[in-house]
C-alpha cells in the first residue's frame, strides 16, 4: 500500500466525535446491561476547550468540514449547544448529531439556534413495550416528541435509525417506516454488528438488510434501489407504502454488504483517542495535539496521528473488534 500524505486524504473524511460515553439507556446492541465494562478510564471526557482545539487544528490543517457529534448520549453534556456554536465558529459547515432522542424535545431549538446542521435519531420500534425492552428503559413517547421538536426547529434532514434484531423488533420494520414516511424523514435500517454487546448474541439476533426488504415487500411496500455512492454507508431505496405514500429509506449493511473500501470516517473517543477503523482495536493518542504549544505544532502532530489512522483502515471485516460500541459512537 502506498501512503498518501494525510493533508491530501483527510479533507475528504468525516469525523465522528464522541462527546461523552455516558448514556441513560443500555440498548441491547450497544452497551452491556450494567454499563461499559471495558478496561479504560471512562470518567475522563475532553473539555469544551479541548474539543474545539482538536477540531480547529483538524479543520485548519486539513480542511475537514464534516463533523458528527455522537456518544454515548451527547445530549447528556449540558454544554452541547455552546459546543456546537463554538464548532460552527471554526468555519465547519456540516455539523451533525446522533442521539437517542430522549432529551431532544428539551434541546432541539437550542441546538438549531447554535448552528447544528442536521440530526439522526434512534428509534427501534413504534411499540412502546418493545422499545423499552430493546433500549432497556427508553420511553418511546419521549423519542417521538424529540423527533417532532427537531422537525419544528428546522433540523433538516431529520434521519431516523433502526437497528433490526431477529426475535426482538423485526416485526416492527413496517410500522417504523410508515411513521418515517409520514413525517418526511428518511429511515435507515441498520444491521447488527458483531462488536461489543452486539456480538454476544449475534448469531441469534442478526437480521440482514435483505431480510428487512423481504419483510417489507411481503407487507405490500414497493422498493426501488437508487444509485449508491460508495463513499456513503447507506444504500438508499425509493419506497412506496401500501397506502401510496412515497419516501426514501436506506440500508446500512456492514455485515452482508460491507463498505470498507469506500469508508471515509475517522472516529475520536470522548477521552481523546483516534480510531481509523471501527473494526480494529488500533487507536492513536491525541493528547500530544491537545498539549501542542501552537496551531502549527498541533497540525504537525495531527499529521502523524492521521497518517497512522488512515493506514489502519482495512478491507476485511471485524478483525480486531473494539470492546463496545458505546465508546466509539457507532
Amino acid at each position: 500500500m502506498h501512503f498518501i500524505p494525510p493533508p491530501v486524504l483527510a479533507r475528504d473524511y468525516a469525523v465522528r466525535l464522541s462527546v461523552t460515553e455516558r448514556c441513560q439507556l443500555r440498548c441491547t446492541y450497544c452497551m452491556p446491561e450494567k454499563g461499559c465494562s471495558c478496561a479504560r478510564d471512562t470518567t475522563r471526557e475532553m473539555s469544551h476547550r479541548e474539543i474545539v482545539r482538536l477540531l480547529g487544528a483538524l479543520h485548519a490543517r486539513f480542511g475537514v468540514r464534516r463533523i458528527r457529534l455522537t456518544g454515548g448520549e451527547p445530549l447528556l453534556r449540558r454544554d452541547l449547544p455552546d459546543l456546537v456554536s463554538a464548532i460552527r465558529g471554526l468555519g465547519l459547515d456540516d455539523i451533525a448529531l446522533t442521539t437517542n432522542g430522549q432529551l431532544l424535545a428539551r434541546d432541539a431549538q437550542a441546538l438549531a439556534s447554535a448552528g447544528l446542521s442536521r440530526i439522526n435519531v434512534s428509534i427501534d420500534s413504534m411499540d412502546a413495550e418493545v422499545f423499552r425492552r430493546v433500549t432497556r428503559g427508553g420511553v418511546l413517547a419521549r423519542t417521538l416528541a424529540g423527533i417532532d421538536a427537531a422537525l419544528a426547529a428546522g433540523l433538516a434532514p431529520v434521519k431516523l435509525n433502526m437497528v433490526v434484531l431477529r426475535g426482538s423488533n423485526e416485526q416492527d420494520v413496517a410500522a417504523v417506516l410508515r411513521h418515517a414516511v409520514s413525517l418526511g424523514c428518511e429511515l435507515r435500517f441498520l444491521e447488527l454488528m458483531p462488536i461489543g454487546a452486539g456480538g454476544t448474541r449475534f448469531g441469534e439476533e442478526f437480521f440482514s438488510s435483505e431480510d428487512v426488504r423481504e419483510r417489507l415487500r411481503a407487507e405490500g411496500f414497493g422498493l426501488e434501489a437508487l444509485p449508491w455512492d460508495m463513499r456513503e454507508t447507506s444504500r438508499d431505496w425509493r419506497v412506496t407504502t401500501p397506502e401510496g405514500a412515497q419516501g426514501v429509506c436506506g440500508f446500512i449493511s456492514p455485515t452482508s454488504q460491507p463498505f470498507c473500501d469506500g469508508c471515509r470516517r475517522l472516529r475520536i473517543t470522548s477521552d481523546g483517542w483516534l480510531y481509523g477503523c471501527l473494526a480494529r482495536d488500533v487507536k492513536h493518542d491525541l493528547s500530544p495535539v491537545l498539549e501542542a504549544a501552537n496551531q502549527l505544532e498541533a497540525g504537525d502532530r495531527w499529521s502523524e496521528a492521521l497518517g497512522q489512522a488512515l493506514l489502519s483502515k482495512q478491507g476485511e471485516k471485524y478483525r480486531d473488534p473494539i470492546p463496545t460500541m458505546s465508546m466509539i459512537g457507532g
